[in-house]
């Protein structure tokens, strides 16, 4: 028998490897409770939010980790080649290609996405427009936003993940936050409706209810490091005291002044507060951010 050469060998050494992670996801979503050759359609696997316009829903891992960061809008956003990203647990590893996401914007576009495309089996096409994702995010209907939206969706097309979870569901494929789209545009060229599929593979960050579920107005009005901060509580049933610098990893924040950053998760705790998603949240003296829920 010939001696494979040295591609042969890597080509079939990634088609095992890649049987191995295939086998990993099936055999998590069956322990799960979800057939894998099944419909995985959100709604359908989780009950509690079929019908629920109000809510949005964000995985834990990516809501526990600094995917989506709350920096200073001036700063220009960073472009990452496979960089491993803060997890509030440190069993689990996220590696990130694509422009940097952050949570004024690229979070709550994605999470209104999956609200249109939840009804829908992941990987088959649902649609909608770009005046509908302004007004559904709560922006402002204008040039500027209908702008605004479109270059997020760019950015979440062009992401990629890789995670690593040693507790749950093993090494998984690289996943995309949109897939793919096609788009209708304008006189001008500029998109005016997508027609968009979402990764099937994202049912394994919602397989056994790791996700946390978002009362959606009170949230996308949070600012944007107070939404961080309702990720964190609201992955939790009973979230840990936090400390205010893992917290400050966890946003992605450039802010080293440990004044200035208290005087920003203060405010935070209140906002969060004040939208009652939270009974009690407070930074004590020890620049734990403690928090009881409702």
């Amino acid at each position: 028998m010939d001696h494979l050469s040295l591609d042969e060998g890597r080509a079939v050494a990634a088609k095992a490897n890649e049987k191995i992670l295939y086998a990993q996801k099936q055999a998590y979503l069956r322990s799960r409770g979800i057939d894998p050759k099944g419909q995985l359609q959100l709604d359908f696997q989780f009950p509690s939010i079929a019908g629920r316009n109000d809510l949005r829903h964000m995985p834990n891992d990516y809501g526990r980790s600094s995917l989506f960061t709350a920096r200073n809008r001036r700063q220009p956003r960073r472009t990452l080649l496979h960089e491993k990203l803060f997890h509030y647990n440190e069993h689990i590893s996220i590696l990130y290609t694509g422009t940097e996401l952050r949570a004024e914007d690229d979070e709550l576009v994605w999470m209104q996405i999956l609200n249109y495309g939840q009804s829908m089996s992941l990987g088959e096409p649902f649609e909608f427009s770009v005046k509908d994702l302004v007004r559904d995010v709560g922006w402002s209907k204008n040039g500027r936003n209908y702008d605004r939206s479109r270059k997020c969706i760019s950015r979440l097309k062009a992401s990629e993940i890789l995670a690593l979870n040693a507790k749950a569901y093993g090494k998984s494929g690289s996943i995309s936050l949109i897939r793919n789209y096609i788009a209708t545009n304008d006189s001008e060229g500029k998109p005016t409706h997508y027609r968009m599929w979402l990764d099937p593979s994202l049912i394994v960050l919602f397989a056994g209810n790791t996700f946390s579920s978002h009362l959606w107005k009170a949230y996308r009005d949070l600012s944007p490091v107070a939404r961080r901060l309702a990720d964190y509580i609201q992955s939790h049933q009973h979230p840990f005291p936090l400390a205010a610098e893992r917290f400050r990893r966890m946003c992605g924040s450039m802010d080293s002044n440990a004044r200035s950053w208290r005087q920003t998760v203060n405010k935070a705790c209140s906002e969060v507060q004040d939208a009652k998603i939270a009974a009690l949240v407070k930074l004590d003296s020890k620049d734990q951010i403690c928090c009881v829920r409702e």
